[in-house]
């Protein structure tokens, strides 16, 4: 009867070491899962679920340099560059107009990159 309650408590020391590795090793996964899906269902915007970044340039050598810093940092696997957009803007009390260059990409921490090297900043 020794022989079978030991048996018994291998196997449950096992059965709990498992248990409590795969608990760690799927936390992740799960409060990924969660979030996506309390995301969409909430119609919330949670940061890193589904976002888009759209970045004005005031040229191509801008547009080409923050891109590629972008995809360099691994911040984005793809940066779009749409040329010849039209901005209208307000900049120090007056109505502005300029051509300007557009990057388009899926966002990660796109913004805070760009915002450290974008030639102009809104004041």
């Amino acid at each position: 009867m020794r022989i079978g309650a030991e048996t018994i408590e291998r196997g449950s020391l096992k059965a709990v070491i498992l248990t409590s590795l795969l608990s760690v090793f799927m936390f992740q996964l799960l409060r990924t899962v969660g979030l996506r899906a309390f995301s969409m269902a909430s119609e919330t915007y949670l940061s890193g679920t589904h976002s888009a970044a759209f970045v004005t340039c005031p040229n191509d050598t801008v547009a080409k340099d923050l891109a590629k810093g972008i995809v360099e940092k691994k911040l984005a696997a793809c940066v779009n560059i749409v040329p010849a957009i039209k901005s209208i803007y307000e900049w120090q009390g007056k109505i502005e107009e300029d051509n300007e260059v557009l990057l388009v990409s899926a966002d990660s921490d796109i913004l805070k990159f760009t915002l450290e090297l974008k030639p102009q900043h809104v004041k």
